[in-house]
């Protein structure tokens, strides 16, 4: 979910010596998979409070370091995430996490969707952005509300939650190489979706190059649009400001990572910079 901090280590999650922090709840591996080239899907059997469709966790592992995560699922006092290989922390968890294996959780934090209450969604995902659009379905279906996925993926290799979605929503794939479905961007589906058929809402999660493609075609035909932001985070909670959206101050930990089209509209930085662990921004490619 949020771009991955530093952290020091590394050490064993599993050595002793270490206290635990407060916050924090203690949670035990119950499954753990490679569900995609790149991808691992964690389940974590943890006492959290009822999370929302959109809301984020953050993931300690002690001695290696902390990390969000997006909510794909809760059901039945079980967390799913699918945590993508990138640094350090989700490096260690790919190769030692296992069933049984203790992890740590705070949370959950964070702004999540405004899931509609009747008509038809439509939710554009690009790679582990359909982890929590695949939570917002499994809400969106209880209402009784029809959906339809578009998700994007670089390859068929690194395609995630297609059976998953499926029992939700109607599902169209986008592929960068065209190895399954439409051979291009997601956001060239979705623009194909909102000509041709009707939505009450659309929802996003992935790169932000896409939401930004997307949140301008909700626009053009005047469906509300909300998002689901990926920026660099190191407290969760609004004090370091590693987040912030410019110009308006707002950060993504504390008062996202949902966003509604109308204040994304107002963010200069949209699909155009991030800010790295020093504050810099970085162009986004």
């Amino acid at each position: 979910m949020g771009l991955e901090p530093k952290s020091a280590g590394p050490r064993s999650a599993q050595s002793a010596g270490f206290r635990l922090r407060a916050g924090h709840a203690r949670g035990a591996v119950v499954g753990a998979r490679v569900a995609a080239k790149q991808v691992l899907e964690l389940k974590l059997e943890v006492d959290l409070d009822e999370p929302e469709p959109g809301q984020f966790v953050m993931l300690w592992v002690p001695g290696v370091g902390e990390v969000p995560m997006s909510i794909a699922d809760y059901d039945g006092g079980v967390l799913t995430m699918y945590i993508t290989r990138r640094g350090r922390v989700t490096g260690y968890l790919h190769d030692h996490v296992r069933e049984g294996v203790r992890l740590f959780v705070r949370g959950p934090y964070g702004r999540g969707f405004s899931a509609i209450e009747r008509g038809r969604a439509l939710l554009v995902g690009g790679g582990t952005g359909a982890a929590p659009l695949h939570f917002l379905a499994k809400r969106l279906r209880e209402r009784g509300v029809d959906c339809v996925a578009a998700l994007g993926f670089r390859s068929a290799e690194h395609a995630i939650l297609l059976g998953e979605m499926a029992r939700l929503c109607r599902v169209e794939v986008a592929t960068d190489d065209g190895s399954m479905g439409f051979g291009g961007p997601v956001h060239e589906v979705a623009a194909k979706l909102l000509s041709e058929e009707r939505f009450d809402a659309v929802y996003a999660c992935g790169p932000e190059p896409m939401i930004a493609a997307v949140l301008e075609l909700a626009r053009s035909k005047g469906v509300p649009f909300e998002a689901s932001l990926e920026r660099y985070m190191r407290c969760a909670v609004g004090v370091c400001g590693s987040c912030v959206l410019e110009p308006l101050g707002l950060r993504v930990c504390r008062d996202g990572p949902v966003f509604s089209g109308e204040v994304l509209s107002r963010v200069e930085d949209l699909g155009r910079w991030w800010r790295d662990a020093d504050g810099r921004l970085v162009p986004l490619r």
